[in-house]
């Protein structure tokens, strides 16, 4: 018992060094050139309700450096109050063309895919840049993009995601995980395994592309529409890359209940879309095992490992942050890194108990690759169709 929780230890600590490696990798990548011959961007930007910071969010996208780009905000609810912020938006927006479409195109299951539907249809350009309203950006943020997206094979374009303003434990906690777990992740799953990786805060690909896909009403029948859209590109023959630039996810005041339900959401996503790989991703938390080995053993060796795992976790922490730009007091990641361990272990076997979300005022259960169906008492948990026509 003493010897495989050792070891488990070890597997985890190994693993977390691993993904901090390719995160820092992916991150010193630097983006391709580009020339003069820029194609115009169509931003969608879907609101619901009032993000932490959206006001300071949106005015990030006025200030990009790049010569052809317009701006259009999607709100389903005319009710909402995300509508008056976006028209005072537009009073301020200056030379950047900004719209604002209210109501949504009702193409599936999916709100967020319904929303950006309704703003596809007043979208100028055929190269579209996808970005939440709890995103911020750099002015360099869309140019190095579009130099990725230029290069001869590639079919989508999506960002790392860095967690910033962060409030309360929950904030803290969501902030952390951003900024380790789901970036290394995310960094360790296209660079070491070769699987294609999206997601939907940032992603830049042409109308075109989207289209060969099946467009908005293929994705908007899944609550994953961002990987999705990766996954069928990669299966037409489109190459999927992930622009080592982040972008900010503004995360605000959260609870502990708002970073477990946060939590949840995505790890079902990951369990339905990669179940093995979310089943592996309990090696990559070694504090239960430091923990236990510490209770059954407590002796001068299993101390010893317990703070071996404590200080590769704070430090890898530490170090990711500060090189993403957050700085945080050292003597606050270990009562994090143990917080964050044990609610995650705690919340892991959940998305293999239950598959039902309950998302904006409705109830789903989902399936495969998280195909999306109402809930109701007594359905069969079905999945989604066989394939779907891609066009190559």
């Amino acid at each position: 018992m003493v010897e495989v929780l050792a070891s488990l230890a070890a597997i985890g600590c190994g693993l977390v060094l691993l993904m901090w490696r390719m995160q820092r990798r992916l991150l010193d990548d630097p983006a391709p050139e580009t020339g003069d011959a820029l194609p115009g961007i169509s931003i969608l930007k879907p609101l619901h309700g009032v993000d932490p910071g959206l006001e300071h969010n949106l005015e990030s996208f006025l200030e990009l450096d790049y010569p052809d780009y317009e701006l259009i905000l999607g709100i389903q609810d005319p009710a909402d109050p995300a509508v008056d912020i976006a028209r005072r938006f537009v009073a301020r927006s200056g030379s950047v063309p900004v719209q604002v479409v209210v109501g949504d195109a009702r193409i599936g299951f999916n709100p967020k895919v319904n929303n950006l539907a309704g703003m596809l249809a007043r979208a100028r350009h055929d190269v579209l840049w996808i970005s939440d309203a709890n995103v911020a950006v750099r002015r360099e943020t869309l140019r190095s993009m579009v130099g990725h997206l230029l290069e001869p094979g590639i079919g989508l374009v999506t960002s790392l995601i860095r967690g910033v303003g962060g409030h309360g434990p929950g904030g803290v906690l969501e902030a952390v995980q951003l900024n380790t777990f789901v970036m290394g992740g995310v960094a360790t799953a296209t660079t070491v395994f070769g699987r294609v990786a999206a997601v939907g805060k940032s992603m830049l690909l042409r109308r075109s592309d989207l289209e060969r896909i099946g467009g908005f009403a293929v994705l908007g029948r899944y609550l994953a529409e961002d990987q999705v859209c990766a996954e069928l590109l990669d299966e037409a023959g489109r190459e999927v890359v992930v622009s080592g630039p982040p972008v900010d996810n503004v995360l605000g005041a959260l609870s502990v209940r708002q970073f477990v339900d946060r939590h949840l959401r995505w790890a079902r996503i990951r369990r339905h879309m990669a179940p093995w790989g979310y089943a592996a991703e309990l090696l990559t938390n070694p504090v239960p095992a430091a923990l236990l080995l510490v209770a059954v053993d407590p002796g001068i060796g299993s101390a010893a490992v317990f703070a071996t795992v404590m200080t590769v976790l704070s430090g890898v922490a530490r170090s990711s942050e500060r090189r993403l730009g957050v700085r945080r007091s050292l003597w606050r990641y270990p009562i994090i890194e143990i917080a964050r361990g044990l609610l995650v272990t705690i919340l892991w076997p959940v998305p293999f108990l239950s598959r039902t979300v309950t998302w904006r005022g409705s109830t789903f259960r989902i399936g495969r690759r998280t195909w999306l169906e109402p809930y109701v008492d007594g359905w069969d948990g079905g999945d989604e169709p066989a394939a779907h026509e891609v066009t190559v």
